[in-house]
């Protein structure tokens, strides 16, 4: 079907239902396999991120924030295949890799970012106890309270420092590389100080993981963050109602979860719908998703 053009013939006269907002984590180098690192397939080879754009372009209209809150507010319209390009997280290999395909097909993106890690120089926790215990750790470990996760985590962080290199495939940003990934282009995003799950926090805990995150962010890009991701990101599973609270008394105007689906008009600004991007999806296999298998 891509062959013969059907896609790209369906997609020109289609319009989307809602924004189609594509959630990314980082971006592998070739010489980097899935099953290298822990949960490699959150982790597109750069060669499929190229095609991912290239598609985007050729059948969608990329979008940066900008133009969706603008769109909100009725100062400007959507276009009819709205596509906004989102990254969680804050790796490194986003800017790297990522960057510079990004500008290649001059791709607008969100840049959601934990900064615990960045400023500490460090792997975020979940990479941590990972490498240190592996990913079924990890599952296990987000369902305990604040407190005993916390204490829990550092220490396979403090395990792993030995591992930790600004070249490994899993390390975060520095400051210095977040600062000028942060452009016209590129905007970034919250995504709380240390990738809590929310809803195992206290109210006052959140307010800090929450409130913290965007202070320094808003300090290091010298402007007011205007987006957020709930990590993990299950609406009344990863976060609660207090979150969302706590995330619009923090001065956020958008939120996102990762809640499968078209971000439809109808949803709340503070809980927008994503498409989870993983790799081994293919150009095709995005035709088809943009063109069917989402409105389902």
């Amino acid at each position: 079907m891509a062959r013969s053009g059907h896609y790209g013939r369906h997609l020109s006269s289609d319009r989307f239902p809602g924004v189609a907002v594509l959630c990314y984590h980082g971006v592998r180098a070739r010489s980097t396999a899935v099953s290298d690192i822990p949960f490699g397939p959150l982790h597109v080879s750069e060669d499929e991120l190229r095609e991912h754009c290239s598609v985007i372009v050729k059948h969608a209209h990329p979008i940066g924030l900008e133009l969706w809150l603008d769109a909100l507010e009725g100062q400007t319209s959507l276009p009819d295949r709205a596509v906004l390009v989102t990254f969680d997280d804050g790796y490194r290999s986003v800017s790297t890799l990522g960057k510079p395909i990004l500008e290649k097909f001059d791709v607008p993106a969100v840049v959601f970012v934990s900064t615990e890690a960045v400023r500490a120089r460090t792997f975020f926790w979940h990479d941590a106890v990972a490498l240190a215990e592996g990913e079924q750790t990890v599952e296990a470990w987000k369902s305990l309270a604040f407190d005993e996760w916390n204490g829990r985590r550092r220490e396979c962080q403090d395990k792993t420092a030995s591992l930790f290199s600004t070249d490994h495939p899993l390390a975060p940003l520095s400051p210095e590389e977040l600062n000028e990934l942060a452009n016209d282009r590129v905007e970034l995003g919250g995504h709380t100080e240390s990738h809590v799950i929310l809803s195992r926090a206290t109210r006052d805990q959140q307010r800090s993981e929450i409130g913290d995150n965007k202070r320094w962010l808003d300090e290091t890009c010298g402007r007011p963050i205007r987006a957020f991701a709930y990590p993990n990101g299950r609406p009344g599973t990863d976060y609660n109602t207090d979150s969302v609270e706590l995330v619009e008394q923090a001065g956020y105007r958008i939120g996102f979860t990762t809640q499968a689906g078209f971000a439809l008009p109808s949803e709340r600004a503070l809980e927008r719908s994503r498409f989870m991007m993983l790799a081994g999806i293919g150009p095709e296999e995005l035709l088809h998703r943009l063109s069917y298998s989402w409105r389902k």
